[in-house]
């Protein structure tokens, strides 16, 4: 089966040309360079607490919208 799916994947790559893999699922969050050093303190913003990166959510929407 392995064989199979190898076999597609290079046949893929000779049609459509090689794709750069994409980024480990942990790893946009490995550097912290564009996260401020403080908590957040609104809705939608992302701050650090000591070693973790924290994430406020956006608020429910409330009200139906208006048809």
């Amino acid at each position: 089966m392995l064989n199979l799916i190898f076999r597609q994947r290079a046949r893929m790559a000779a049609v459509y040309g090689r794709v750069s893999p994409g980024e480990l699922a942990g790893e946009r969050f490995a550097t912290l360079r564009g996260v401020p050093a403080k908590a957040p303190r609104r809705h939608g913003q992302v701050g650090r607490k000591g070693q973790s990166t924290v994430a406020l959510p956006m608020p429910r929407r409330t009200r139906p919208k208006a048809a």
